[in-house]
């Protein structure tokens, strides 16, 4: 018997002023070069960018044809509303997530969409992620998430447990549960509580399905100050939701508030050698 038809799906990106275009062309060819190639691109500008970044949207659009969307914002806006307004042309109901500084591995959408096919009640599908710096072969980290459902429900108490340049979306649940908000640099975990707050299925995947590209300002971004009050109003919606208990909201307050406040180097430390080391969470 012939295979089953692949679903459609689209992949959403959002790219600002300060992306380097080297990344973003790296980016769009490893979504070109997929085992199974998407149904269309859908690449927010987020805001004026370079005319070298243009240059490389101009380069992938001639190859990808009509089913490239460039969809232009006047200013700046944050990704959570640039993917809010991407999600809008998305003419598919699954939506593959990527970062414009990524590499997705060459057959990342067909293991995706073979857990789909399987489970099309799904809502998440994502996976794991190597870290790396400078270039792919440097790996300086990988960040493993739990693959059970219920693993995840334990983890989502503590930390995100999607990454979220992995995750294929299924359109009409996330639009559902009120689509990527605007929040501090949560926008994505406040997504996925909203998801397992309503109850629905979710899963990871083992495999590796994305080198995240780091650098040092990484570190530094997750010590904002200003992003505190993001976590603590996320970690008061687990609470009310009755996916953490008084307790567990107050332990995590203050292991975030810890992660704030120390300097930058011990953060980074912390994340390769720990957080971001081989977790082997099944």
């Amino acid at each position: 018997m012939p295979l089953k038809k692949y679903p459609d799906f689209s992949v959403l990106m959002s790219v600002y002023k300060r992306e380097k275009p080297e990344y973003l062309d790296e980016a769009l060819s490893s979504v070109e070069n997929q085992t199974v190639t998407p149904t269309e691109i859908i690449l927010v500008e987020d805001g004026p960018i370079s005319t070298d970044l243009k240059k490389v949207i101009i380069k992938h659009k001639k190859k990808f044809g009509n089913s490239f969307k460039d969809i232009v914002l006047e200013k700046n806006q944050g990704l959570a509303t640039a993917l809010r307004l991407g999600t809008k042309h998305v003419s598919t109901n699954w939506i593959a997530r990527m970062d414009s500084d990524d590499i997705s591995v060459p057959n990342r959408f067909e293991i995706q969409l073979k857990e789909i096919m399987k489970n099309p009640n799904l809502a998440i599908v994502g996976g794991q992620i190597k870290e790396f710096a400078l270039n792919i072969n440097n790996v300086v980290g990988q960040r493993e998430v739990p693959i059970s459902p219920n693993l995840i429900c334990d983890f989502i108490k503590w930390r995100s447990p999607f990454n979220h340049p992995t995750v294929m979306l299924n359109k009409k649940i996330v639009k559902k549960v009120g689509g990527y908000i605007s929040f501090g640099n949560l926008e994505d975990y406040y997504l996925w509580s909203r998801i397992i707050a309503n109850n629905y299925n979710v899963k990871n995947i083992s495999d590796i399905l994305v080198y995240m590209r780091v650098d040092e300002g990484m570190y530094a971004r997750r010590g904002r100050i200003g992003n505190i009050k993001y976590f603590y109003r996320l970690r008061g919606y687990l609470r009310r939701k009755k996916i953490i208990n008084p307790f567990e909201e107050l332990i995590g307050d203050i292991m975030m508030t810890s992660n704030i406040i120390i300097p930058s180097l011990i953060r980074k430390l912390l994340y390769q050698k720990v957080l971001h080391n081989n977790m082997n969470r099944k």
